[in-house]
């Protein structure tokens, strides 16, 4: 053991002389300030000593009775080989001296000349720190050399030594992973053998000539490599030079790390960036292009420079099934000068298929490396020629009238999302090219739909109101019931091939004196003459919307039934303009799809509900700021005990002028405005806030249910708002959330997650309006909820109807099957309420037992 200038020097004497112990200590105590000592004189207890004491050095006499010096050294050398040892003795002789110096001891000095003990002492302790210096010195080498191997065995990257000319003279094991290759395969052989057969290696590689006449470093240079297995491997390069002890470069030591896939989704990422600017670019060109051949050009330009393609061509087919350039761009103009480009060119009797009748058959071409394709020497020499590496070709039109084909300069695997893409690019030329060929194209665009091909919104309104100058029209407004459903579940694609295929339908079905227009989405418009007899020509529009509905239509090989519903009005008993016709024709339907009904017609009974409901949305917009909601409260009760449980929470608007406005009037309101989520947040924090006080009150055990809308529920954060609602509510659950059964099931599986959420927070979840929808029993049986509440259409005839009276007996038995309470809302008659209780309701909530009062009524009612 070592010893430290900040502790006592712990001195250990082997000694049976006390008036030499006493001598030695002396010595020792003007040697150093802290001294402590330890006195042993038997072989047992220098054993214990030597484990106890720890000395940090041993001075010992040579001669003891019964224990002699040489058994201690021999001892002290076992058990602590690298402490000190000092021979203090008066009878030692200079040849037993030197063999006790041979046999480990670190010096010896004469009792009758202890003014050397101190050097001696010092030297000795000194002696000890310098070798147990280079012993901790060699610890760390041996460490650091064990680390530095096992870091370089099990690394990931590759690493090597090479010599001036590229020779391999090290590798590590991750070579294999990186290239396949076992160290002793490569070494002695070139690294640019190993590299990929298009690098150049001597000027993009690694160990370029300017590396070694500099002998500069390199970090991040990315090399391309051939796998073992054939494969393109990328590897980013690190290296530094190696150089000898007089300063001569030897070579180069580097790690290679793959970064194949960062590189090839970098590379991807920016394909796909490019093909959207395509995309983007070919827009705004079908927009400013005049004629077809300046829209092939400006497509041919804008693949090139904003795609990231060498060149491109667009070729037509002409009458006769010859192919005609109608326009190319970018490097592989060149082929062009002596006839057709690339592919279109083909030479038969070279014995090279004609690629390019794969893509007027409607297939897409994909070579994404021309050096292993099936095109003859000839075909690739001429494309090596001016840096064409990889094709991609495209028809244009369905069936195929043309191709789009691009080149790039280096091999390109095409994956399904730059396929996609590019798929769209040809999609879009077609779509212009097939634009432009319509005579009059800027009226075209500006007055047509260009999904549908039918005039748009300013065209009909235009048209319109030339008919209705001319005499009476009949005017509808026709819509797809529901088709956002096809639209989520079948895509864009889908929904535009349903759009064109009813709007072919109607075109059909109609007069052809008939109007007809799509101004956007799903919906369409049409005007024609209108006969003397309204009902008549009621009957004959229900007619032909239901045979439009009656008929499958097949889109992508799939049959689809559609529904369509219908608002009508005359002309000009409704409206004096082609603008108010619109709008009152969009009312009546509004007004069907409230009701339900396929078809109503626009009379002054919608009139007003539309200016009302106008008005009324205007002044809804200020009720919240205005402090004009209010919040009513119907209290619920335990079937058996008439106890008071809690209540439902119902909001009200108390209207300046109008008074209290019927919640049918304005919730629906709410709802499309968009206005019933901060609404409902107030509703929640203004029903928590009621229980915090009810319970400071000492009026515990009461809860709050409130109505939550599917807006609600798919609001952004409305589980995190809810939670900030809880907190000051205490441990003890305050509030309950009622969710309808059919906003449930619009989206089961996020109306599961979140209603789960909230019960975590400690809201009750209870299911509305039970009965009335169309959930199923699976998903009612995991559905994270505690109540069920029996719908009063059903309530109200359970005296009456024994079938009613079996829906609720079955309702109330599945929900206890389930382990939910039961709850009957809308009980009005005490007869009702008999039944209930023995049908063992659990919560009864209805005017016979109290209707929704104001709060401070309702407290003073059930509260007091």
């Amino acid at each position: 053991m070592t010893h430290s200038a900040h502790e006592p020097l712990r001195v250990l004497l082997v000694e049976d002389s006390p008036a030499d112990v006493d001598i030695l200590r002396r010595e020792l105590q003007s040697l150093r300030p802290s001294v402590e000592t330890l006195v042993v004189d038997s072989d047992e207890r220098l054993r214990q000593a030597l484990e106890a004491f720890a000395p940090h050095l041993v001075l010992s006499d040579f001669s003891m009775p019964g224990f002699n010096g040489i058994e201690a050294l021999k001892l002290v050398r076992e058990m602590a080989p690298h402490t000190p040892f000092i021979f203090v003795s008066g009878t030692i002789g200079e040849e037993v001296a030197i063999a006790a110096l041979h046999a480990g001891a670190d010096d010896y000095v004469l009792k009758d000349n202890l003014r050397r003990l101190a050097s001696s002492v010092e030297r000795a302790l000194r002696n000890a720190a310098e070798r147990e210096a280079r012993r901790a010195a060699e610890r760390a080498l041996r460490a650091s050399e064990e680390r530095f191997r096992a870091l370089v065995e099990t690394t990931e990257d590759w690493i090597w030594e090479a010599g001036l000319d590229g020779t391999l003279t090290y590798s590590n094991i991750g070579l294999r992973r990186v290239l396949g290759y076992m160290p002793e395969e490569v070494i002695g052989r070139r690294v640019y053998e190993l590299m990929d057969e298009g690098e150049d290696a001597r000027v993009a590689g690694v160990l370029t000539p300017e590396d070694v006449a500099t002998r500069r470093a390199w970090r991040g240079r990315v090399v391309r490599w051939r796998h073992r297995d054939g494969s393109l491997r990328i590897l980013e390069s690190n290296a530094q030079p190696i150089l000898d002890e007089n300063g001569n470069l030897l070579g180069f030591r580097g790690i290679d790390r793959d970064v194949t896939q960062r590189v090839q989704q970098e590379a991807r990422i920016r394909t796909l960036g490019r093909m959207h600017a395509v995309l983007a670019a070919l827009g705004d060109a079908v927009l400013r292009a005049d004629t077809r051949a300046r829209l092939v050009e400006a497509a041919c330009r804008i693949a090139v420079e904003q795609g990231g393609f060498s060149s491109a061509w667009i070729a037509g087919r002409r009458d006769d099934g010859s192919l005609a350039l109608l326009g190319h761009y970018g490097t592989a103009s060149a082929l062009a000068e002596n006839g057709l480009p690339l592919l279109v060119a083909a030479d038969e009797h070279a014995g090279d298929e004609r690629l390019i009748a794969q893509v007027l058959a409607g297939r897409s071409l994909i070579i994404p490396d021309l050096r292993h394709s099936g095109l003859s020497a000839g075909k690739r020499a001429a494309a090596a020629s001016i840096g064409v590496r990889a094709i991609v070709g495209l028809p244009l039109g369905e069936p195929a009238w043309g191709a789009l084909v691009l080149y790039k300069q280096e091999p390109h695997e095409f994956d399904a999302d730059e396929m996609d893409l590019l798929k769209r690019v040809a999609a879009s030329i077609d779509f212009g090219l097939d634009f432009i060929a319509k005579s009059e194209r800027l009226e075209f665009l500006a007055y047509h739909n260009p999904l549908t091909v039918l005039p748009n919104r300013a065209a009909f309104r235009e048209l319109l109101q030339a008919r209705m100058d001319a005499g009476p029209q009949l005017v509808g407004m026709v819509a797809v019931v529901r088709f956002d459903v096809f639209r989520h579940s079948r895509g864009r694609e889908f929904g535009d091939a349903l759009l064109r295929a009813l709007a072919a339908r109607l075109g059909q079905r109609f007069d052809k004196d008939a109007l007809l227009a799509h101004p956007g989405e799903d919906t369409f418009l049409f005007a024609l003459p209108a006969s003397a007899a309204p009902d008549d020509d009621l009957a004959r529009i229900q007619a032909l919307i239901a045979a439009c509905s009656d008929e499958p239509f097949l889109i992508e090989g799939e049959e689809v039934f559609l529904t369509l519903r219908c608002g009508l009005l005359r002309t000009p008993e409704h409206a004096g303009d082609a603008e108010t016709a619109e709008r009152n024709v969009a009312a009546a339907y509004g007004e069907a799809a409230e009701h339900g009904v396929p078809l109503l017609a626009y009379d002054d009974e919608i009139r007003k509900r539309a200016e009302r409901r106008i008005e009324l949305e205007r002044e809804l917009r200020h009720a919240i700021d205005a402090e004009q909601f209010e919040l009513f409260l119907q209290p619920k009760f335990e079937a058996r005990s008439q106890r008071v449980t809690g209540a439902e929470a119902l909001l009200r608007w108390r209207h300046p002028q109008l008074g209290l406005v019927s919640p049918a009037e304005f919730i629906p309101l709410l709802e499309d405005t968009g206005l019933i989520v901060p609404v409902g947040h107030w509703v929640l924090r203004c029903a928590a806030r009621l229980v915090r006080q009810w319970r400071k009150a000492a009026v515990g055990g009461l809860r709050i249910a409130v109505n939550v809308s599917a807006r609600e529920l798919r609001q952004h954060g409305f589980v995190r708002q809810c939670a900030s609602i809880l907190e000051g509510c205490g441990g003890e659950p305050c509030l309950d959330i009622e969710i309808t059964e059919s906003v449930l099931m619009e989206d089961i599986a996020h109306s599961m997650r979140i209603l789960q959420a909230l019960r975590d927070l400690g809201f009750g979840v209870a299911i509305d309006d039970f009965g009335t929808g169309y959930s199923s029993l699976n998903y009612l049986s995991r559905l994270p909820a505690d109540t069920l509440k029996i719908d009063q259409s059903f309530v109200a005839q359970i005296a009456q109807s024994p079938e009613s009276l079996a829906l609720v007996t079955n309702t109330i038995n599945l929900a206890h099957a389930l382990g939910l309470r039961a709850v009957a809302e809308g009980v009005e008659e005490e007869e009702q309420a008999k039944l209930l209780r023995l049908l063992r309701c659990d919560e009864l909530q209805g005017y016979l037992l109290g209707r929704p009062l104001p709060v401070d009524e309702f407290e003073r009612t059930f509260l007091a």
